[in-house]
């Protein structure tokens, strides 16, 4: 397999489903990220900044929109 052929994780959307190898190594956080997340946004923005950071990590690139968030996702983060 040559490796500019393999695709990135998430790299045209966000996938159905996430492992949970997946939810831990991308959408986890830790206590200064978390710390940082609460810090520069409000209470309405936190879950969506998570997951563009998550995305960000996942794919290399900015989560550009989303038709629906897995719900096992929404419950980790």
């Amino acid at each position: 397999m040559q490796g500019w052929q393999t695709p990135y994780l998430g790299l045209r959307d966000l996938p159905r489903e996430l492992t949970d190898f997946e939810l831990q190594a991308f959408f986890s956080f830790s206590q200064a990220e978390l710390e940082l997340i609460s810090r520069r946004r409000g209470d309405n923005h936190k879950l969506g900044l998570a997951l563009h950071i998550g995305f960000v990590r996942m794919s290399g690139r900015p989560l550009n929109s989303v038709r629906a968030v897995p719900p096992v996702l929404l419950r980790h983060l």
